[in-house]
């Protein structure tokens, strides 16, 4: 049972030093590195165990999960077949990283027992080791015997996780409290009392300002306990995101429903981090270098959401109204976004510029949707991030395109109209002269993929 100040824990922190479990590692204190990575499972029907990172998510948040660590990975005294690859095949020097790598690749063994290199490379985008140059921990991955695994539900299945949560959670100490309600209605009470109370979401954003002893809440709301929020709907050619869904979970659902915004979530977080962020998380933070923003912009995007005094749809054009500004009044929650499918006859590209392909934060980053009449453009939507204090649509842009074909001249022209609609900063990610340069060149780029499409 966890009581009092230990629900306001980092699970890293708390298996370190209270259950003194040191096989975690807590390196970068900011889900960067891995070396913290252990497996959660929250529901025992569903009995998937993914891989997080330990280091930035609470305790509180763990209400009615299975947690295995690398401790818990030895059999009858042995080690597993995972961590005895490693050991056959040098993949460990300091050792730092080496319990995060181990954990990562159980999870992925646990779903494919034969996973090509490029899939383990692509599982392991959130784990890095600084020593042995990830070749050797490579060929312990393609050297493991897969019919040695046994599968993870059967090893550390806990029934108990059968069951609904019979009433909401409430933890204080003398300086935080947490409330975690079953109902909608506990959780917009609540709200409208505290209306200054911070949502405690997947925390891959707040976990790392509390590591980092920035500001944040005295007062969390959570909504992890509220089994309607982890839908995802498709309702008249829109999909409907619950407040819980994670980018896993809509990586998984749009897989074949939008295969371009699938495989844009693939680079823009490690897998670590998709398995704990949400999707609305990531529209709330209202960064405007936010990765799903730009998609969800031209996509027709809506914020869901809910008072006691009623609901309301907000578009998510008129959603952000500054720097880290949004229209979400104190005593909302919420409760979904959602967004239009793209049509057959839409052209949809999203692109990001960053530092590195994986687990990068975006130096700029855009989402294109344009429809054609045959060569001419009948209808142009564009999102940018980084370019000013929010991801904004350029209207300007997107009036001028259309009624036009894409003719040298015409992207010329289109790209100085796009350079008097943005206005960038100098950052540690880049300089405003360069996002200017990428914010065009992603134009460039955009119109002639689709114009090479279209011939």
């Amino acid at each position: 049972t966890i009581k009092g100040h230990h629900a306001f824990m980092m699970l890293a922190d708390f298996l370190r030093y209270e259950l003194y479990c040191s096989g975690t590692k807590i390196v970068c204190a900011e889900g960067d590195c891995g070396a913290c990575t252990v497996l959660c499972c929250r529901e025992s029907h569903l009995p998937v165990f993914a891989p997080i990172n330990a280091c930035i998510v609470t305790m509180a948040q763990l209400d009615g999960c299975h947690i295995v660590t690398v401790e818990g990975l030895k059999k009858n005294g042995s080690l597993s077949v995972v961590q005895q690859a490693m050991v056959d095949h040098h993949g460990s020097q300091c050792g730092f990283c080496t319990p995060g790598f181990v954990m990562a690749l159980t999870a992925l063994f646990d779903k494919q027992k034969n996973p090509s290199e490029q899939t383990i490379k692509n599982a392991l985008t959130g784990n890095l080791c600084r020593c042995t140059g990830y070749q050797p921990i490579l060929h312990a991955a393609l050297s493991v015997d897969k019919n040695l695994i046994t599968p993870l539900y059967q090893q550390f299945m806990c029934q108990k996780l059968d069951k609904e949560p019979a009433q909401s959670l409430y933890i204080k100490d003398e300086k935080k409290e947490i409330f975690a309600p079953i109902t909608i209605n506990e959780a917009l009470t609540y709200k409208q009392e505290n209306p200054s109370a911070g949502f405690l979401g997947g925390a891959t954003d707040l976990g790392v300002s509390i590591n980092k002893n920035k500001k944040a809440p005295d007062k969390f709301l959570s909504l992890h306990l509220m089994s309607e929020l982890y839908d995802i709907n498709e309702q008249d050619e829109r999909i409907i995101i619950g407040a819980r869904v994670t980018l896993a979970m809509m990586r998984k659902f749009l897989k074949n429903r939008c295969k371009e915004f699938a495989s844009f979530i693939n680079i823009f977080a490690s897998p670590q981090i998709k398995n704990m962020a949400t999707v609305v998380g990531n529209l709330a933070n209202a960064s405007p270098i936010g990765d799903t923003i730009p998609f969800f912009l031209v996509a027709d995007g809506q914020i869901h959401a809910a008072s006691l005094q009623g609901t309301r749809i907000i578009p998510l054009v008129n959603f952000y109204k500054g720097y880290k500004t949004t229209a979400l009044r104190s005593d909302e929650i919420i409760t979904h976004a959602s967004f239009l499918l793209t049509k057959p006859s839409q052209k949809l590209k999203l692109q990001k510029v960053s530092s590195r392909k994986d687990l990068d934060i975006s130096t700029i980053n855009g989402a294109f949707l344009f429809s054609f009449k045959g060569a001419v453009i009948g209808e142009a939507k564009i999102a940018l991030g980084g370019i000013d204090a929010v991801t904004k649509r350029l209207y300007n842009t997107e009036q001028f395109l259309v009624g036009k074909s894409l003719s040298q001249s015409v992207i010329d022209e289109g790209c100085s109209v796009l350079q008097q609609e943005i206005s960038p900063i100098s950052d540690l990610r880049g300089s405003a002269t360069l996002r200017r340069m990428l914010a065009e060149n992603l134009l460039r780029k955009y119109c002639h993929e689709v114009s090479c499409d279209n011939t």
